[in-house]
């Protein structure tokens, strides 16, 4: 006997399996489990090894026709060698090189101390980093909280990379000139912008390097800045849509926590960096960062 009833039937269909309450609960929770396995694989084993490129072109007033489309690769927070391997470093840096930069910047914390009570051997580190224009890089308070003076010592003597603090370079093309300043740790160190550009003439374009973007929010001192890059704040780390940043070692939140930002005194490009604390990255892969310059 056919016993299914009639599509307009008023009587419910009765499964033969019904899913009460607590197989509905079951199953939420082994699906809320297996959604939290694959977000945690994600976050700590995916990833923080998902190396990208980030790429952005920033007009900067008063920059000469000559510059325009001056690249500056950037890549900040490394933390060799306790949370770096140098192979890592190597990678952001061949991908870097992929696109000829004009410039090469490291944005500080380029050491750490967890695990090491020296400053490490970096022979080799950054020997293929190729530009144009040098290779210069500032520190941060990780590179000060190990051993800044030794850091410091290890990089003139045995890496391409020059440290540039309170000081800047000037770059000259066409009979025009840009000028990359870098200055010390916010936390850490000495941070002295005027002093960085102190013979630079006031129409020639600055760029300033600094690990901390906070500075943007706290200089107090007149002093001409078209843009500061940055690193520190690894992103955020775990980035939630809508929120920003969870992680964010800055007095001001998810402000600066990445990508171009207007601060108090002037514009400032926050890269994500390459090391993530915790092991842990979400939303928020590690990146090399390509900075084009154009005329505003």
């Amino acid at each position: 006997m056919d016993t299914k009833l009639p599509l307009n039937a008023s009587e419910p269909f009765s499964s033969p399996n019904p899913l009460t309450r607590r197989k509905l609960l079951k199953r939420a929770t082994t699906g809320l489990f297996g959604f939290s396995i694959l977000l945690a694989g994600d976050a700590f084993f995916l990833e923080p090894n998902l190396l990208t490129l980030d790429r952005v072109s920033i007009p900067i007033h008063g920059l000469s026709a000559a510059f325009d489309g001056f690249v500056i690769a950037f890549i900040a927070d490394i933390h060799y060698p306790c949370y770096m391997h140098a192979k890592f470093v190597h990678h952001a840096i061949a991908i870097a090189n992929r696109h000829h930069p004009d410039l090469f910047v490291f944005g500080g914390d380029i050491t750490d101390k967890k695990g090491s009570v020296t400053v490490p051997n970096m022979s080799g580190l950054f020997d293929h980093a190729e530009a144009k224009e040098g290779i210069i890089g500032v520190l941060g308070n990780h590179d000060h909280w190990l051993d800044a003076p030794g850091v410091r010592r290890e990089l003139a003597r045995h890496t391409p990379l020059r440290i540039i603090e309170n000081e800047s370079m000037i770059v000259e093309r066409g009979g025009k000139a840009l000028a990359i300043g870098g200055v010390g740790d916010h936390w850490e160190g000495i941070e002295d912008p005027s002093r960085a550009f102190l013979h630079v003439p006031p129409e020639v374009p600055r760029i300033l390097v600094a690990h901390n973007p906070d500075l943007a929010e706290e200089l107090d001192i007149p002093v001409r800045i078209d843009l500061q890059i940055s690193g520190h704040m690894h992103g955020g780390q775990i980035y939630v849509p809508g929120y920003g940043g969870v992680l964010h070692p800055s007095r001001y939140g998810n402000k600066f926590c990445q990508g171009l930002v207007q601060g108090k005194s002037h514009r400032v490009y926050v890269t994500r960096g390459l090391y993530s604390s915790g092991h842990a990255r979400l939303n928020c892969p590690p990146a090399v960062s390509l900075i084009t310059l154009r005329t505003a």
